[in-house]
C-alpha cells in the first residue's frame, strides 16, 4: 500500500537547491552591485548597468525560493516556482545557441553560465516531477483561501508576461523600441527569458488556492520587483527619458499590489491561528 503523501521536500531537491544558492548569490553581487565588471566575471559584458541589474534582482528572487527549498518543511509551498525556473532556464540555454557569437567561450563565468543551462533545463523539471506527488493538495491549519478577484489579476499578469517573454524571444527588436533603456537583441532575448519565469510562475502560483502555496513565491517576486525599482535609481543615468516611464510605473503598481495582498492574506493567517515558519527545517 503507498504511503499517503507528506508534503515533504526530497533529499535530492534539497541538495541541488544547496548547489544553486550561492551561484544565484553571487549572481547577484556581480550583477546588480558591480555591473561594469561583467565583462569579466560574468557570462558576457552587459551594457547598460540597468539590464545587468534587472538580472541580478531576478537571481536574488530565485536565490529565496532555492532558500526555502533546503530549510522548509513543506514541498508545495515552493512548487510553484518549479515550473518557472524550467521555462526560464530553456529561454536561457535557447539565448544561448542563438547568440553564441557573443561570448567569449573560453572564458570560466560562460562555461559555468553554460554547464548550468545545459544541465538546468532537464534536472529541474525532473526535480518537480519527482516531488510532485508529495502534496496533498490540502491546506494547512490556519491557511486562508486566496480570493478569487486575485486569482484572476495572477492568471491575468502571468498570461500577459508569457505573452510579452514569447514576443521577445521571436522578435527582440519589438520589446527593445519600446523598453525604456537600451536593449540588444541578446538582452531583449534574456529579459524574454526574466518575462516567462514570470509568466509561468504566475499561472502556477494562480492554480492554486492555498495562501501558503503563494506566500514564498510572492516574497520571490516581490523581492526582485523592489530591487528593480531601486537598481532604476542607481542607475538612473540609463534611463533616456527618466524615471518616470511606463515600465517603472507598472512595476510600482505591481508591488503595491502584491504588498496589500500579502498583508491582507498574512492578517486572516495570523486571525486563524499559529503556523510554522516557512524558513524551517524539517
Amino acid at each position: 500500500m503507498n504511503a499517503l503523501p507528506d508534503d515533504r521536500i526530497l533529499p535530492a531537491t534539497r541538495l541541488v537547491a544547496v548547489l544553486v544558492v550561492p551561484i544565484l548569490v553571487l549572481a547577484f553581487l556581480i550583477l546588480f552591485l558591480v555591473p561594469g565588471q561583467t565583462g569579466a566575471r560574468f557570462a558576457w559584458e552587459i551594457k547598460p548597468s540597468m539590464t545587468a541589474a534587472y538580472m541580478g534582482a531576478g537571481y536574488l528572487g530565485g536565490a529565496w525560493l532555492f532558500a526555502n527549498a533546503i530549510f522548509g518543511r513543506r514541498w508545495h509551498r515552493v512548487a510553484a516556482g518549479f515550473p518557472a525556473v524550467t521555462a526560464f532556464t530553456w529561454a536561457m540555454l535557447l539565448v544561448t545557441v542563438l547568440h553564441w557569437e557573443r561570448f567569449d567561450t573560453g572564458h570560466f563565468p560562460f562555461r559555468l553560465w553554460l554547464v548550468l543551462y545545459v544541465v538546468t533545463p532537464f534536472l529541474v523539471p525532473w526535480l518537480w516531477w519527482r516531488n510532485r506527488r508529495a502534496d496533498p493538495g490540502t491546506p494547512e491549519p490556519a491557511d486562508p483561501t486566496v480570493p478569487r478577484a486575485a486569482r484572476l489579476a495572477m492568471r491575468l499578469l502571468g498570461g500577459l508576461l508569457l505573452v510579452a517573454g514569447a514576443i521577445a524571444l521571436v522578435w527582440p527588436a519589438t520589446i527593445s523600441a519600446i523598453w525604456p533603456w537600451t536593449l540588444t537583441p541578446l538582452t531583449a532575448r534574456v529579459l524574454g527569458g526574466w518575462f516567462g519565469l514570470q509568466g509561468v510562475g504566475g499561472l502556477a502560483i494562480a492554480s492554486d488556492s492555498r495562501w501558503s502555496a503563494w506566500r514564498v513565491g510572492l516574497e520571490s517576486i516581490g523581492l526582485w520587483q523592489i530591487l528593480i525599482l531601486v537598481g532604476a535609481v542607481i542607475y538612473r543615468a540609463d534611463f533616456a527619458g527618466g524615471l518616470l516611464n511606463w515600465y517603472l510605473l507598472s512595476v510600482l503598481v505591481v508591488v503595491l499590489g502584491m504588498i496589500a495582498l500579502y498583508a491582507r492574506m498574512e492578517s486572516r493567517r495570523r486571525a486563524r491561528g499559529p503556523r510554522d515558519s516557512a524558513l524551517q527545517p524539517g
